[in-house]
């Protein structure tokens, strides 16, 4: 699994199908009674930005997906039923909401479609092919992006799109998401999920399918309610008092650091309150033989990979902005036992801040120890909802509600760690998101087998590109920097970079 742009998914030209929902089924999603449970906080900011986009006629792309590619034979009705299976046990994608309230500042209305109800058919979609002058990648591209633009809303049902470009020997899956439904860890699992649930359809008992390379699964952990997930979160919201160390902790941070959230370390050029639309940047920063080196420096130093991360971003924005002191905001995952494979969106935000001392590359291994405990104790901030400590610093002015708009975001995942590693579905798999207007360039740190890189979402504007070239050649030189000080060392030892 590799995370980039939708534009650098490759599939085979082929015949398109769409996976859609019975009419049976689009019937019993319109009559759903209204659940009386919450939306999460992060749905409840979605929603009410969606419903202020569709009063003012903008366009909505506030979705996320994936997409792979199978070998074997493509049966349609298979695939239909392996989705009927895996919506039906995944609770948080049988909902839509009704956000005509948010008009009036009232709350959006969850819808829950019954999962007897669930019901999906293959579609072929016919009489398509490129555009004159378009090549077959880029079609796929503008097809997918259509296709997701207009499935992937949360005020229907279903709010998710799947389909296939099926090809003689195989076929590419591609999957996209209102992002109110889902988040990247729900991403980077559930093609795989759903390959599963496809391999069982297709195979005789106790014998893999003929002729394609999926294997018989064991059938995946019951997924945890990402329903009951949102109302948990709103119960400990609601008991978590002002004084609470989580929110003393974010109180802490946001104070020593003028009142505001963190942005972006260098000026992207864009007017406060201007948005661009997005270019997605990637950039490796450690190849195999890094990772190695840098695991070692970190066991070194009782330090975990995580912590060199954020020691890198940390040394890299403190070097160009002149700041003693770093203030990052991370992406923390809530998939508490029970919840390991729910879909939804279950995370959170946390401050990692922490001193930095100016001493140059070497200076690395000194910062790596507290950049890990910094991240240690952001993770145990997590434990209370980020809009427990919004609301207890906004009414106490401690944040300026102007830095809400677009705070610059990091998130790390070891992409080792997913369940569906070593199946063809998560291996082949592209995760990307929807490309539509930002005003900042939050940072996604990703770890697989090979290397270790950052993709971001930037503004595609001059200005913006060319802070945003300073800014990945500054980060790779800090990370390149960090495990060529430890050779030299080892070398003067006679160890080497082994030994």
């Amino acid at each position: 699994m590799i995370l980039g742009a939708l534009g650098t998914w490759t599939s085979l030209p082929g015949r398109v199908v769409h996976l859609r929902p019975t009419p049976e089924a689009l019937a019993a999603a319109q009559a759903a009674p209204v659940d009386p449970g919450p939306p999460s906080f992060l749905q409840g900011d979605h929603l009410r930005a969606f419903a202020a986009r569709r009063a003012s006629g903008g366009t909505h792309r506030a979705w996320t997906g994936t997409a792979t590619h199978l070998d074997g034979p493509f049966d349609g009705a298979a695939l239909a039923r392996a989705l009927t299976r895996f919506v039906r046990r995944h609770e948080g994608l049988r909902t839509w909401f009704d956000v005509d309230p948010c008009a009036d500042g009232g709350a959006p209305l969850r819808h829950l479609v019954p999962a007897d109800a669930v019901g999906f058919t293959a579609e072929p979609v016919p009489a398509l092919s490129p555009a004159p002058g378009l090549s077959w990648d880029e079609w796929v591209t503008g097809h997918l992006t259509a296709t997701f633009d207009a499935a992937c809303r949360p005020d229907s049902w279903a709010p998710f799109a799947l389909g296939a470009v099926v090809t003689d020997d195989g076929f590419g899956l591609f999957w996209g998401c209102d992002h109110a439904f889902t988040d990247g860890g729900s991403q980077l699992m559930v093609l795989s999920e759903i390959e599963e649930l496809y391999a069982a359809e297709l195979a005789e008992p106790d014998a893999p399918p003929r002729g394609s390379s999926l294997s018989r699964p064991e059938p995946p952990p019951t997924a945890g309610s990402f329903l009951a997930h949102a109302r948990a979160e709103h119960e400990l919201a609601a008991a978590t008092p002002a004084d609470a160390p989580q929110i003393q902790a974010w109180s802490a941070a946001v104070t020593a650091h003028g009142g505001r959230l963190p942005q972006f370390a260098l000026d992207l050029g864009l007017p406060p309150g201007e948005t661009a639309p997005v270019k997605i940047r990637s950039a490796t920063l450690l190849d195999a033989a890094g990772l190695a080196r840098m695991d070692e420096l970190a066991a070194e130093h009782g330090a975990r990979f995580t912590g060199a991360v954020f020691a890198g971003i940390a040394l890299t924005d403190t070097r160009l902005t002149g700041a003693d002191a770093w203030f990052g905001v991370t992406v923390v995952g809530t998939r508490g036992p029970g919840f390991e494979t729910a879909q939804g969106w279950l995370c959170n935000f946390a401050p990692v801040t922490f001193p930095v001392p100016d001493g140059g590359p070497a200076s690395f291994a000194e910062v790596l120890p507290v950049a890990d405990a910094a991240f240690r104790q952001a993770r145990k901030v997590a434990e209370v909802p980020v809009h427990a400590a919004l609301g207890v610093m906004l009414a106490g002015g401690v944040l300026d509600p102007a830095s809400l708009g677009s705070p610059q975001l990091i998130s790390y995942l070891d992409l080792r760690r997913f369940p569906g590693v070593g199946r063809p579905a998560y291996d082949n798999g592209l995760h990307f998101t929807g490309e539509g207007r930002t005003a900042n360039a939050s940072l996604w740190v990703n770890r697989d087998h090979e290397r270790l890189y950052v993709v971001t979402q930037t503004p595609d504007t001059p200005a913006a590109q060319a802070a945003v070239d300073r800014y990945l050649a500054e980060l790779r030189a800090t990370f390149a920097a960090a495990v060529a000080v430890r050779d030299e060392r080892l070398e003067a030892t006679g160890a080497g970079p082994l030994g």
